[in-house]
């Protein structure tokens, strides 16, 4: 009985205990403990991972510029005077083919009949001019060299707004150098050469870097560095690349010709306001016209006139002037398009047999 009692009393005693102001401190200092603890623990959990993720970010900024560097190259242009050489500027370039061709920007290399290339490794080499475009601002060069190492055009996928990518070259004469930020814009214009498709980043980019790689973390090619906005005209940060879609283009012609064949349907093309396109009874996205037709060119002949906004080539959506020349241009000489136009409130199909760009003078 007395065991019974005693277990039957013993919540009672245990209330009493509970009930008491120093068992409640203690549980209170006790609660308040663990739950700093757990904070503490917590956080430096948290730490933990943030210091792995900064330690992965780094270590890929790493092992990228470790694989692209071999490919970069530092290139020195000039022209021959009786006295020896008169330099004309410096660049940076990369490697596109172990054979020898090396790709950077046409006014790296303008009016350059002396050009010289350093290597990664320290050699230094003469180089030839396989071909340069001035209306994409692009060059191919080749030299003789053992050894190269090539890296890897993304041309079949485009760069991403907002991934990251590294500007590598030769800023300012201080030799190779890697600069990181990210995919800022796409499908910019700069008016800095005929067509233009510009991939905008926020990578250092100064005087020396044209012609050198922007590059994933893959150690892809995206794009070539070519020019930066004018901080004269508060531009700061903001970086130009062609994309690698077009360094394929056009250096796969360049080494094929020493020059880019480019489709011609023979217009002066204008912006169109939204008023005249009400007046059309347009609401597509187009915003590009005709403003001339040259005489006996391919859209004279098709039947294009003044007025006409085009809408789509070969079923391709044009929005901007930009992207109807760059569409026009990625065909070749003599193909045939369908353009379809909007003129007077109707939609109209016109076939057009596609001439030669003229070549620029």
């Amino acid at each position: 009985m007395s065991f019974l009692r005693s277990q039957m009393n013993a919540p009672s005693r245990a209330a009493a205990l509970n009930s008491s102001p120093k068992a409640g401190s203690m549980r209170t200092g006790l609660g308040v403990a663990g739950a700093v603890l757990g904070l503490a623990l917590a956080g430096s959990a948290h730490l933990e991972r943030q210091s792995d993720v900064a330690q992965g970010v780094s270590q890929a900024f790493e092992t990228v510029s470790e694989r692209i560097a071999p490919s970069v190259v530092r290139i020195e242009s000039g022209q021959r005077t009786q006295g020896g050489v008169r330099p004309l500027g410096e660049g940076s370039g990369f490697v596109l083919d172990e054979s020898g061709l090396i790709v950077t920007n046409a006014h790296v290399v303008n009016g350059a009949d002396a050009i010289r290339i350093q290597l990664f490794d320290g050699r230094a080499v003469d180089a030839e001019l396989v071909g340069k475009d001035t209306e994409s601002d692009l060059a191919l060069l080749r030299v003789e060299a053992e050894g190269l190492v090539a890296a890897p055009l993304r041309s079949e996928e485009p760069a991403r707004v907002g991934e990251w990518v590294i500007a590598v070259g030769n800023p300012l004469g201080l030799g190779h150098s890697v600069s990181a930020g990210i995919v800022s814009g796409r499908g910019r214009t700069a008016n800095i050469t005929t067509y233009e498709d510009f991939i905008q980043t926020d990578a250092a980019i100064n005087p020396g870097n044209s012609g050198g790689p922007l590059v994933d973390l893959q150690g892809r090619i995206v794009g070539v560095n070519t020019a930066v906005a004018d901080i004269r005209t508060g531009g700061q940060g903001i970086g130009f690349a062609i994309p690698a879609d077009m360094v394929a283009q056009v250096t796969d012609q360049l080494a094929r010709w020493g020059e880019v064949r480019r489709g011609y349907v023979g217009v002066n093309l204008r912006e169109v306001r939204d008023f005249e396109l009400a007046r059309l009874d347009y609401s597509g996205a187009s915003r590009v016209a005709v403003r001339s037709v040259v005489k006996g060119g391919p859209a004279e002949q098709a039947g294009l006139v003044p007025g006409d906004v085009v809408v789509r080539v070969n079923n391709r959506p044009v929005t901007t002037v930009q992207s109807l020349m760059a569409v026009v241009a990625s065909f070749a000489p003599g193909t045939e398009v369908e353009l379809e136009v909007r003129r007077d409130q109707l939609a109209r199909k016109v076939s057009v047999r596609l001439g030669e760009r003229p070549q620029p003078e």
